[in-house]
């Protein structure tokens, strides 16, 4: 049974967030709410902290202090089968290079995640073929190997939506994209909360991507700062 989202709660809640790595304290306290239907973008120098915020999101660690709430649950309060389940049915991640399988076609790759959650062969392929028609993929019959970085990404954005995700996480996704499909692709992925009802949470480093979001947030010292909000 999937748990139902409470209406009070937003999609991603953050209070008081802090890690650790070593000796120096990476997050001090960060604080964060993202609502359905929202995007903010996080921009930061390397090794701010980018990263480990959007792992912290996924549960792939642990915060030292503070709360990661998605969908309403507490992540710390999730193991094994119950946390891979909340994380499959409410968070998807487009990663900078896609980590697509080179060897598939982009149907087989955008299939696959429904296919391991136990949907049947057809109504994949057939959701699969739709969501790469959106995203502007159609009509080939290449590896995923062989198309263009924009087309890759296009693609991992349909991957991303397969299984209809509360929160969409996003790190650098455009940091490998000539300037045409790095606008293609930001362009498409900030129409997403207001198309899908979900939350969007990307890092980036490009100020022209980090613009289309909702909320533009720097990433220093520790903290989230506000660079601008959409009006």
């Amino acid at each position: 049974m999937v748990d139902p989202i409470p209406a009070a709660h937003p999609i991603l809640g953050l209070k008081d967030l802090r890690y650790r790595i070593g000796e120096r304290q990476l997050l001090r306290g960060l604080t964060l709410d993202l609502a359905a239907g929202e995007s903010v973008a996080v921009t930061g120098p390397s090794g701010s902290g980018k990263s480990t915020l959007l792992s912290l999101v996924l549960g792939l660690v642990t915060a030292g202090k503070g709360q990661v709430s998605v969908a309403g649950r507490d992540m710390s309060e999730l193991r094994g089968k119950r946390l891979a389940r909340h994380r499959a049915r409410h968070l998807s991640m487009v990663f900078q290079f896609g980590e697509l399988l080179p060897e598939l076609t982009p149907v087989e790759n955008v299939a696959l995640p429904a296919l391991l959650a136990g949907e049947s062969r057809q109504d994949a392929y057939e959701r699969a073929t739709g969501l790469l028609r959106e995203v502007g993929v159609t009509g080939t019959s290449a590896t995923t190997g062989e198309l263009s970085g924009g087309e890759r990404q296009r693609t991992a954005v349909a991957r991303a939506l397969m299984n209809k995700p509360s929160l969409i996480l996003a790190d650098e996704p455009t940091g490998s994209l000539d300037p045409a499909a790095r606008s293609v692709v930001a362009d498409l992925l900030f129409s997403l909360p207001e198309r899908w009802g979900c939350g969007l949470l990307v890092a980036t480093h490009d100020p022209s991507v980090a613009a289309r979001a909702h909320r533009h947030l720097s990433l220093h010292d520790g903290l989230l700062h506000t660079e601008r909000v959409a009006t």
